[in-house]
Protein backbone atom coordinates (compact mmCIF):
# COMPACT_ATOMS: atom_id res chain seq x y z
CA UNK A 1 0.00 0.00 0.00
CA UNK A 2 2.70 2.70 0.38
CA UNK A 3 4.48 2.44 -2.79
CA UNK A 4 1.37 3.08 -4.14
CA UNK A 5 0.59 5.59 -2.16
CA UNK A 6 3.97 7.64 -2.96
CA UNK A 7 3.33 7.02 -6.63
CA UNK A 8 -0.08 8.33 -6.18
CA UNK A 9 1.22 11.31 -4.38
CA UNK A 10 3.36 12.31 -7.09
CA UNK A 11 0.80 11.86 -9.23
CA UNK A 12 -1.21 14.69 -7.98
CA UNK A 13 2.09 17.09 -7.18
CA UNK A 14 2.78 16.91 -10.74
CA UNK A 15 -0.50 17.72 -11.66
CA UNK A 16 -0.97 20.90 -9.05
CA UNK A 17 2.58 21.44 -10.69
CA UNK A 18 1.96 21.84 -14.21
CA UNK A 19 -1.64 23.95 -13.02
CA UNK A 20 0.10 26.88 -11.41
CA UNK A 21 2.73 26.73 -13.65
CA UNK A 22 0.19 27.33 -16.91
CA UNK A 23 -1.82 29.98 -14.56
CA UNK A 24 1.69 31.90 -13.71
CA UNK A 25 2.44 31.65 -17.79
CA UNK A 26 -0.96 33.15 -18.68
CA UNK A 27 -0.51 35.96 -16.05
CA UNK A 28 2.73 36.66 -17.76
CA UNK A 29 1.50 36.69 -20.96
CA UNK A 30 -1.22 39.00 -20.38
CA UNK A 31 1.24 41.35 -18.78
CA UNK A 32 3.00 40.79 -21.73
CA UNK A 33 0.30 41.68 -23.78
CA UNK A 34 -0.29 44.92 -21.66
CA UNK A 35 3.68 46.06 -21.60
CA UNK A 36 3.32 45.56 -25.69
CA UNK A 37 0.28 47.81 -25.82
CA UNK A 38 1.67 50.48 -23.29
CA UNK A 39 5.13 50.04 -25.43
CA UNK A 40 2.92 50.67 -28.44
CA UNK A 41 1.06 53.78 -27.52
CA UNK A 42 3.96 55.48 -25.96
CA UNK A 43 5.96 54.89 -29.12
CA UNK A 44 2.74 56.57 -30.80
CA UNK A 45 2.90 59.44 -28.23
CA UNK A 46 6.68 59.72 -28.84
CA UNK A 47 5.99 60.10 -32.40
CA UNK A 48 3.17 62.83 -32.32
CA UNK A 49 5.36 64.55 -30.36
CA UNK A 50 8.49 64.49 -32.17
CA UNK A 51 5.91 66.14 -35.39
CA UNK A 52 4.60 68.63 -32.62
CA UNK A 53 8.32 68.95 -31.75
CA UNK A 54 9.54 69.25 -35.79
CA UNK A 55 6.48 71.60 -36.51
CA UNK A 56 7.47 73.86 -33.91
CA UNK A 57 10.94 74.10 -34.42
CA UNK A 58 9.96 74.79 -38.37
CA UNK A 59 7.50 77.62 -36.66
CA UNK A 60 10.34 79.01 -34.85
CA UNK A 61 12.58 79.36 -37.55
CA UNK A 62 10.13 80.93 -40.02
CA UNK A 63 9.08 83.08 -36.60
CA UNK A 64 12.91 83.71 -36.40
CA UNK A 65 13.53 84.58 -39.97
CA UNK A 66 10.46 87.08 -40.43
CA UNK A 67 11.31 88.92 -37.04
CA UNK A 68 15.21 89.17 -38.47
CA UNK A 69 14.44 90.72 -41.46
CA UNK A 70 11.57 92.85 -39.65
CA UNK A 71 14.10 94.12 -37.42
CA UNK A 72 16.56 94.99 -40.36
CA UNK A 73 13.51 96.69 -42.31
CA UNK A 74 13.06 98.54 -38.76
CA UNK A 75 17.26 99.48 -38.45
CA UNK A 76 17.15 100.70 -42.44
CA UNK A 77 13.67 102.60 -41.52
CA UNK A 78 15.16 104.37 -38.17
CA UNK A 79 18.37 104.97 -39.62
CA UNK A 80 16.47 106.76 -43.08
CA UNK A 81 14.39 108.19 -40.24
CA UNK A 82 17.39 109.89 -38.37
CA UNK A 83 19.37 110.87 -41.79
CA UNK A 84 16.03 113.00 -42.48
CA UNK A 85 16.04 114.32 -38.95
CA UNK A 86 19.20 115.61 -39.24
CA UNK A 87 18.54 117.21 -43.03
CA UNK A 88 15.89 118.48 -41.53
CA UNK A 89 17.19 119.88 -38.18
CA UNK A 90 19.92 121.20 -40.57
CA UNK A 91 17.35 122.60 -43.19
CA UNK A 92 15.82 124.67 -40.30
CA UNK A 93 18.85 125.54 -38.34
CA UNK A 94 19.77 127.48 -42.33
CA UNK A 95 15.98 129.25 -42.44
CA UNK A 96 16.31 130.32 -38.91
CA UNK A 97 19.64 131.64 -39.62
CA UNK A 98 18.02 133.37 -43.00
CA UNK A 99 15.23 134.34 -41.18
CA UNK A 100 17.62 136.18 -38.60
CA UNK A 101 19.35 138.09 -41.58
CA UNK A 102 15.74 138.93 -43.08
CA UNK A 103 14.64 140.21 -39.87
CA UNK A 104 17.65 142.51 -39.03
CA UNK A 105 17.36 143.80 -42.74
CA UNK A 106 13.70 144.48 -41.74
CA UNK A 107 14.59 146.39 -38.49
CA UNK A 108 17.30 148.08 -39.56
CA UNK A 109 15.15 149.55 -42.43
CA UNK A 110 12.56 150.40 -39.96
CA UNK A 111 14.66 151.74 -37.69
CA UNK A 112 15.32 155.42 -38.37
CA UNK A 113 11.92 155.46 -38.11
CA UNK A 114 11.13 154.30 -34.88
CA UNK A 115 11.30 157.95 -33.70
CA UNK A 116 8.21 159.14 -35.58
CA UNK A 117 6.01 155.71 -34.07
CA UNK A 118 6.37 153.71 -37.08
CA UNK A 119 7.27 150.05 -35.10
CA UNK A 120 6.92 146.75 -36.90
CA UNK A 121 3.85 143.96 -35.05
CA UNK A 122 4.08 140.20 -36.16
CA UNK A 123 0.62 138.99 -36.36
CA UNK A 124 -0.41 135.47 -37.45
CA UNK A 125 2.76 134.78 -38.86
CA UNK A 126 2.84 138.11 -40.89
CA UNK A 127 4.54 141.68 -40.26
CA UNK A 128 2.69 144.53 -39.83
CA UNK A 129 3.64 148.21 -39.57
CA UNK A 130 2.54 149.44 -36.85
CA UNK A 131 1.71 153.60 -37.35
CA UNK A 132 2.01 156.13 -33.98
CA UNK A 133 -2.00 156.55 -35.16
CA UNK A 134 -3.58 153.79 -36.93
CA UNK A 135 -5.45 154.94 -39.73
CA UNK A 136 -9.21 155.09 -39.30
CA UNK A 137 -12.74 155.75 -41.15
CA UNK A 138 -15.98 157.10 -40.37
CA UNK A 139 -18.96 154.82 -40.88
CA UNK A 140 -19.38 154.17 -44.37
CA UNK A 141 -16.95 156.46 -45.65
CA UNK A 142 -13.06 156.13 -47.23
CA UNK A 143 -12.14 159.54 -47.02
CA UNK A 144 -8.89 159.73 -45.30
CA UNK A 145 -8.05 162.57 -42.20
CA UNK A 146 -5.30 165.26 -42.40
CA UNK A 147 -3.88 163.31 -39.71
CA UNK A 148 -4.10 159.99 -42.00
CA UNK A 149 -2.27 161.61 -44.94
CA UNK A 150 0.32 162.64 -42.43
CA UNK A 151 0.45 159.24 -41.73
CA UNK A 152 0.61 157.84 -45.26
CA UNK A 153 3.13 160.19 -46.18
CA UNK A 154 5.70 158.78 -43.48
CA UNK A 155 5.22 155.36 -44.58
CA UNK A 156 5.65 157.20 -48.57
CA UNK A 157 9.04 158.22 -47.34
CA UNK A 158 9.97 154.77 -46.10
CA UNK A 159 8.94 153.23 -49.14
CA UNK A 160 11.27 155.46 -51.00
CA UNK A 161 14.26 154.98 -48.67
CA UNK A 162 13.73 151.01 -49.03
CA UNK A 163 12.80 149.68 -52.51
CA UNK A 164 13.52 146.17 -51.18
CA UNK A 165 10.00 146.46 -49.18
CA UNK A 166 6.37 145.99 -50.47
CA UNK A 167 2.85 146.83 -48.66
CA UNK A 168 -0.17 145.42 -49.05
CA UNK A 169 -2.74 147.66 -47.38
CA UNK A 170 -5.44 145.44 -46.16
CA UNK A 171 -8.97 147.31 -45.28
CA UNK A 172 -11.27 146.71 -42.99
CA UNK A 173 -14.58 147.37 -41.84
CA UNK A 174 -17.18 146.80 -38.74
CA UNK A 175 -20.08 144.45 -39.29
CA UNK A 176 -22.99 146.91 -39.87
CA UNK A 177 -23.58 146.21 -43.34
CA UNK A 178 -23.88 148.49 -46.34
CA UNK A 179 -27.48 149.64 -47.12
CA UNK A 180 -29.01 149.01 -49.84
CA UNK A 181 -28.16 152.29 -53.03
CA UNK A 182 -24.90 153.03 -50.88
CA UNK A 183 -21.83 153.55 -53.15
CA UNK A 184 -20.42 150.55 -52.57
CA UNK A 185 -21.89 146.93 -52.82
CA UNK A 186 -20.99 145.52 -49.25
CA UNK A 187 -18.59 145.47 -46.39
CA UNK A 188 -15.99 143.59 -48.73
CA UNK A 189 -16.46 146.57 -51.56
CA UNK A 190 -16.11 149.09 -49.04
CA UNK A 191 -12.73 147.97 -47.14
CA UNK A 192 -11.56 147.42 -50.71
CA UNK A 193 -11.85 150.82 -51.36
CA UNK A 194 -10.54 152.14 -48.42
CA UNK A 195 -7.35 149.92 -48.98
CA UNK A 196 -7.02 151.59 -52.68
CA UNK A 197 -7.41 154.90 -51.33
CA UNK A 198 -4.70 154.91 -49.17
CA UNK A 199 -2.54 153.27 -52.02
CA UNK A 200 -3.56 156.12 -54.31
CA UNK A 201 -2.15 158.82 -51.11
CA UNK A 202 0.93 156.72 -50.92
CA UNK A 203 1.71 156.91 -54.83
CA UNK A 204 1.00 160.61 -54.59
CA UNK A 205 2.85 160.99 -51.64
CA UNK A 206 6.16 159.43 -54.10
CA UNK A 207 5.31 155.98 -53.21
CA UNK A 208 6.36 153.29 -56.02
CA UNK A 209 3.49 151.73 -57.38
CA UNK A 210 5.41 148.43 -58.05
CA UNK A 211 6.02 148.46 -53.87
CA UNK A 212 1.99 148.85 -53.16
CA UNK A 213 -1.06 146.21 -52.94
CA UNK A 214 -4.22 147.02 -51.75
CA UNK A 215 -6.54 143.78 -50.43
CA UNK A 216 -9.89 143.62 -49.21
CA UNK A 217 -10.40 142.03 -45.69
CA UNK A 218 -14.01 143.15 -44.79
CA UNK A 219 -15.64 142.81 -41.41
CA UNK A 220 -14.05 139.39 -41.37
CA UNK A 221 -10.79 139.82 -39.62
CA UNK A 222 -12.04 142.65 -36.29
CA UNK A 223 -9.47 144.48 -34.60
CA UNK A 224 -12.04 144.23 -31.23
CA UNK A 225 -14.31 141.07 -31.36
CA UNK A 226 -16.82 142.86 -29.16
CA UNK A 227 -18.54 144.97 -31.75
CA UNK A 228 -21.85 146.34 -30.12
CA UNK A 229 -19.99 149.54 -29.00
CA UNK A 230 -19.36 152.50 -30.68
CA UNK A 231 -15.58 152.65 -30.02
CA UNK A 232 -15.20 148.95 -31.02
CA UNK A 233 -16.59 149.48 -34.16
CA UNK A 234 -14.91 152.56 -34.57
CA UNK A 235 -11.67 150.63 -34.14
CA UNK A 236 -12.16 148.17 -36.43
CA UNK A 237 -13.09 150.68 -39.69
CA UNK A 238 -9.61 150.84 -40.38
CA UNK A 239 -6.49 149.87 -42.56
CA UNK A 240 -3.06 148.09 -41.76
CA UNK A 241 0.29 147.82 -43.27
CA UNK A 242 1.49 144.38 -43.95
CA UNK A 243 4.91 144.12 -45.33
CA UNK A 244 5.96 142.01 -47.63
CA UNK A 245 9.59 141.85 -48.38
CA UNK A 246 11.07 140.87 -51.81
CA UNK A 247 12.79 137.92 -50.24
CA UNK A 248 15.36 137.38 -53.40
CA UNK A 249 16.37 141.00 -53.27
CA UNK A 250 16.89 140.89 -49.38
CA UNK A 251 18.62 137.80 -49.22
CA UNK A 252 20.98 139.27 -51.78
CA UNK A 253 21.23 142.27 -50.13
CA UNK A 254 22.07 139.95 -47.21
CA UNK A 255 25.19 138.25 -48.90
CA UNK A 256 26.66 141.56 -50.26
Amino acid sequence: MRPTFILMFFAVFGILTSCVSKKKFDEMTGERDRLAQNLEETQGQVKTLEEEKYELMSEYEETKSNLEGQISSLETDVSSAKKEASDAMSMVKEKESELEGLNGLIDGAFKSYESSGLMLEEVNDHIYLKTSEPVLFSSGSIRLGSDDRSVVDSLASLLKSNPNLEVIVEGHTDNTQVVSGAAYRDNWDLSFRRADAVVRRLMIAGGDPGQLAAAARGEYVPKMDDQKSADAKAANRRVVFRIAPKMGDLFEAAGN
